[in-house]
């Protein structure tokens, strides 16, 4: 097995800071490369969003390199894996908002993460807030995650269309989020089969609100995904067509492609 990567993140127009963080890291034990892929989009709302989103990437790193590689070559299964990774994210989620207690500050931060373990033959997502996985092939898209939204709801409800949702004064206005003083709450799993000439995309909403799904799937299907500086360049042409079209927050965008 072998995998492309690729990545690109840009302040946006307006926007002071960039409050997205992401990783994308791997680890190779018995002729598998086991990887992880995640985008924190940190509230822009909330003062010092880039403080927490920048938490949230360096904690599921942390557990990456120390955790998850020692579970690996321990042969644990994918529900003990997944148990393990909620315990950290819940750790995380308090931490977060123990620093916001004691800073008096407000930090909260969406996460999407993606872990594939090519020996078990899963794809583990773990998710809370609106940044999105999607599975892109040569023929279809679709999208992996479900934003945690007050729009995000209305949306499945069948209140309102994609479209309208994307231009919904309310679309930053989220039901979960990790800190923001959220307290036991669920995170979102998802375990796919793992496949091969299949590509991941995971991006902040900067990205993906002013692109419509074909769009997505046309520039970002596996054929078109052959190496990284290509595949760069793909992320970042996009990116432009989204702030000519008006896009306003910051924009960030990875993808994976296994080979």
């Amino acid at each position: 097995m072998s995998y492309i990567s690729a990545y690109y993140t840009d302040i946006g127009p307006f926007r002071e800071k960039n409050q997205d963080a992401l990783c994308i890291k791997s680890f190779e034990y018995k002729d598998n490369i086991f990887i992880m892929c995640a985008i924190c989009d940190g509230m822009g709302g909330l003062s010092d969003g880039e403080a927490a989103s920048s938490y949230a990437i360096y904690g599921l790193s942390e557990w990456f390199d120390n955790i998850l590689t020692t579970l690996i070559r321990a042969n644990t299964n994918i529900l003990e894996i997944r148990k393990k990774l909620d315990e950290h994210i819940h750790m995380m989620n308090e931490n977060i908002n123990a620093y916001s207690s004691s800073n008096l500050k407000m930090l909260g931060t969406t996460l999407t993460a993606m872990f594939i373990f090519p020996d078990l033959n899963k794809i583990l997502t773990a998710h809370v807030g609106d940044t999105r996985a999607y599975k892109i092939t040569n023929e279809n898209i679709s999208i992996i995650t479900e934003d945690h939204s007050i729009v995000g709801e209305e949306v499945r409800e069948g209140l309102l269309t994609e479209e309208m949702a994307n231009n919904d004064e309310r679309q930053n206005q989220l039901t979960k989020c990790l800190g923001a003083d959220f307290t036991d709450i669920s995170y979102d799993y998802i375990l796919q089969e793992y496949e091969h000439d299949v590509c991941y995309m995971l991006c902040s909403d900067g990205f993906r609100k002013k692109l419509t799904n074909n769009e997505i799937q046309k520039n970002l299907c596996p054929l078109r995904i052959t190496d990284k500086e290509s595949s760069e360049n793909i992320l970042k042409n996009l990116t432009k067509t989204v702030i000519t079209r008006g896009e306003t927050d910051n924009i960030t965008s990875l993808i994976v492609k296994i080979v």
